[in-house]
């Protein structure tokens, strides 16, 4: 079964960072995307069924498999090809999932992420899960337990029965988190878990994919943003990918997998001019801080700004999909975010 998505995609530079809105769907699964399902799953890019773009000459084009080398090159560069004005998806069949969050003091951090990373070796891949060390402002609007305050926050989905998650969940609630809120819930409830904020808000980020996280790395994070450190950020996060996430999906296209282990990913949210730059100095630092474990590729849909392309494709994949660019924009009419 397949479902129509509406949604745009303008080709164009990138935006100052106090005016980028939120990334849309189309944008999600073009430049791959990740969610909680990914290492069973993959790349969200790998459930595209078929794409409407229109094209750098002004003809709209319905692109699926029987198309080979366009479709091939839309799963990773859509908005490099044209504008992207609706996709079709397959379904996957969980109408219910085990997901919620576990929540600590972040003076628990040293022992939370090092239980963590220990357990993510060991998971099967049902479960996809990150850990974020986050910081609140003492703002009414936030729920007591989150205001004012510094935590550890582990969440994810387990695509597992009530037993067997329970089981797989012990070694971490026996840290005995003051919040635990991991249980079977609909599907759609799923898009609450990671706490992301209902609309817009103004933010700088910086992120690495990461080999490993052995223990110089924990004590790399930590030293960023572990207990007694004023990072400056709303959060710094580890997010667990491996398993399909690593391999292609069927006859995937240019973005079908993510070489690392780890993903990790800061964010600071930025009011004004002084919070954007103070907020970039502190990604900033934990990328360097990390980058002994950085496997040096990034993930599209968490790049912010302009990098060299070859930082999300290896040479063959970018020369196949200069062809295709060339044949379809010979005058480079289309300016994507993310260029080849």
């Amino acid at each position: 079964m397949g479902r129509r998505r509406r949604g745009r995609r303008a080709a164009r530079a990138h935006r100052p960072a106090r005016q980028r809105p939120r990334r849309g769907a189309v944008g999600y699964l073009l430049g791959g995307g990740l969610s909680f399902y990914g290492r069973t799953h993959g790349l969200g890019v790998s459930c595209l069924r078929a794409v409407e773009l229109v094209l750098p000459d002004g003809t709209l084009r319905r692109v699926d498999a029987a198309d080979e080398d366009l479709f091939w090159a839309v799963r990773g560069a859509g908005g490099s090809l044209g504008v992207v004005v609706a996709v079709e998806i397959d379904l996957l069949p969980y109408p219910d999932v085990v997901a919620g969050m576990l929540l600590w003091d972040r003076e628990r951090a040293p022992e939370v992420l090092r239980a963590w990373r220990d357990w993510t070796r060991t998971v099967p891949e049902s479960v996809t899960t990150s850990l974020r060390v986050m910081g609140f402002p003492p703002v009414p609007e936030l729920p007591p337990f989150l205001s004012g305050r510094d935590v550890v926050v582990l969440d994810g989905a387990l695509l597992e029965d009530d037993e067997t998650a329970a089981g797989l969940l012990a070694p971490l609630r026996a840290l005995e988190p003051e919040v635990d809120t991991v249980g079977r819930i609909p599907s759609a409830a799923l898009l609450e878990v990671h706490m992301d904020p209902p609309a817009p808000v103004p933010f700088v980020g910086d992120h690495a994919m990461l080999h490993d996280l052995d223990d110089a790395a924990l004590d790399a994070f930590l030293a960023q943003v572990g207990p007694g450190t004023r990072a400056g950020l709303m959060f710094a996060e580890l997010r667990h990918l491996g398993g399909a996430f690593s391999r292609p999906i069927g006859a995937s296209g240019a973005r079908g997998a993510l070489d690392g282990e780890y993903g990790m990913l800061a964010v600071a949210i930025t009011p004004d001019a002084a919070a954007e730059e103070a907020g970039r100095s502190a990604a900033a630092a934990l990328v360097r801080a990390m980058a002994p474990w950085s496997t040096g590729g990034l993930a599209p849909t968490f790049t912010e700004g302009r990098v060299e392309p070859s930082r999300f494709h290896d040479d063959d994949v970018l020369a196949r999909l200069r062809v295709v660019r060339d044949r379809l924009d010979p005058g480079g009419l289309v300016v994507a975010a993310h260029g080849l």
